[in-house]
């Protein structure tokens, strides 16, 4: 087995054996053990900074007929670099927060995170369903038993709304494999995807339009996208802060990444024949979610649906078809990430103290808190997409890349430009509250930031402006990816 191989086969496994590891461990070590096991996770994703294009065929599963192919490229490279530091910083957060079944805790988490690990190293249809259908057991019990008060209702309505999307996904898979089957007379259950992209017969219009709406429900109920929107604030109000950020930070984006990595290549007829009307529905959700964000006294759902609106222009980016508007998506992905996760660390940070998330009951916080102000203030600066922020970079590529498209017109996407607006609006309109208003019942008594706060908080704040002033470390590789991606469709498309 040469290195590259076992590379990856170490971030494919360490995760899941830092799960079993934790239980077996004493409940008062777990934490810590949980910890330095997600920095050593964190250390081998940084190992891999540079090296691109890594593959790997795992004959595992070879007596069922089934290989497990993985494929480590930007794509899949900077999402499970994301995935790395927002574990440790949540099981670094979660050390003195979480008191009740430690261990079930800490090892749920590093168990989510090797499903999303496993999935987006995934090149094969059949295990990245695994996966994708995998991810919703350890999340289900993270909000379900460590949630809110109405914490199963929420993670009830969370299973339920996935769950279904990923049966129509298996619907789909199933019928791609029936069909390539039925025109090439191989018996192989194979379904490794440079396999189908490359196929001498391609697969008729008619049956692409069926197989990419039950894979388009699927990614879209993860987004989610607008209509399919009404699980997540309940999931996020309701799950604990760092559930919170890792379900924002990375699971959506399994969404957006199956999409661009799976749905469109496989399905490029369909995609652009459908694609007028998806990009019309991500207008929407980035109107609808930033005004129902604007309405908002529940800062956790205030953050849940400007989810909705910034996800909305990453759908609107991969839609639009073009690279600019690629690049510009999957780089708010990563943004989003980092931002949200910062804001729902900040929102955790207060809750813990006053057990309260009403923007009514608290205000001053400049005077009270002033660092805590000042770092909310630039991360929701990130947010609202200031320039030399990273959020800016991303949204102004999406915005670009969509006055080039040829399937969506130039007038929606000044209609979604309206989001950027509304977007700082509503943000700013919480900063308003939160730092400048009048004192609130709840700002009495607030601790400040400490050294364990700074130390999660300025990794995500240098981000945001790394990526803000110099984004060509993380454009130039996603752009080959994006090309080799784009490369295999139709060249109407490209």
């Amino acid at each position: 087995m040469d290195l590259t191989s076992k590379y990856l086969l170490i971030l494919l496994l360490l995760p899941f054996i830092s799960a079993a590891l934790i239980a077996m461990v004493s409940n008062s070590a777990a934490s810590l053990v949980s910890i330095g096991l997600a920095g050593l996770f964190f250390l081998v994703c940084l190992a891999g900074w540079g090296i691109e294009g890594l593959e790997y065929q795992a004959d595992w599963f070879k007596p069922m007929g089934l290989t497990y192919n993985m494929r480590l490229d930007s794509y899949s490279y900077f999402l499970i670099l994301l995935s790395g530091l927002l574990t440790l910083l949540c099981l670094f957060y979660s050390h003195k927060v979480v008191q009740k079944k430690v261990k079930a805790y800490h090892a749920l988490f590093h168990a989510l995170q090797g499903t999303v690990v496993a999935s987006l190293l995934s090149n094969d249809l059949f295990f990245f369903y695994v996966f994708f259908e995998a991810m919703l057991i350890p999340m289900y019990f993270l909000i379900g038993i460590w949630g809110g008060k109405n914490r199963l209702y929420a993670t009830t309505k969370f299973f339920l709304f996935t769950l279904a999307g990923s049966l129509l996904m298996l619907v789909g898979l199933i019928s791609t494999y029936v069909l390539y089957f039925s025109k090439t007379g191989e018996w192989s259950a194979s379904f490794d995807v440079l396999r189908i992209y490359f196929a001498e017969n391609p697969i008729p219009i008619e049956m692409q339009l069926f197989m990419f709406i039950s894979f388009f429900l699927a990614f879209a109920i993860k987004v989610p996208l607008f209509p399919f929107h009404t699980w997540l604030p309940d999931a996020h109000t309701e799950a604990p802060t760092a559930g919170s950020v890792i379900l924002a930070g990375v699971l959506l984006k399994i969404g957006t990444y199956g999409l661009m990595r799976f749905a469109i290549p496989l399905f490029p007829d369909a995609a652009a024949q459908l694609s007028t009307s998806i990009c019309i529905l991500s207008v929407v959700g980035i109107i609808a979610g930033a005004l129902v964000a604007w309405r908002q006294t529940d800062m956790k759902k205030l953050i849940a649906y400007s989810s909705v609106s910034h996800l909305g222009f990453v759908m609107l980016g991969i839609f639009s078809l073009t690279s600019l508007s690629w690049n510009g998506a999957y780089l708010q992905m990563i943004n989003h990430g980092i931002s949200t996760g910062a804001l729902f660390f900040l929102i955790g940070f207060i809750y813990d103290q006053k057990h309260s998330r009403d923007i009514e009951t608290f205000g001053r916080l400049a005077k009270v808190i002033p660092l805590f102000s000042l770092v909310f203030v630039v991360v929701s600066l990130s947010s609202v997409a200031l320039p030399g922020t990273n959020g800016f970079v991303g949204e102004f590529l999406i915005l670009l890349g969509g006055f080039q498209s040829q399937v969506v017109s130039s007038s929606w996407i000044v209609v979604a430009s309206t989001g950027v607006i509304l977007s700082a609006i509503y943000m700013l309109h919480l900063v308003q509250k939160l730092c400048y208003g009048e004192e609130g019942i709840n700002s009495k008594g607030l601790k400040d930031l400490g050294i364990r706060e700074f130390a999660i908080y300025v990794p995500l704040i240098l981000l945001i402006f790394a990526i803000g002033f110099f984004p060509s470390w993380l454009l130039e590789p996603v752009s080959k990816t994006t090309q080799t991606i784009l490369g295999s469709l139709p060249t109407y498309l490209r």
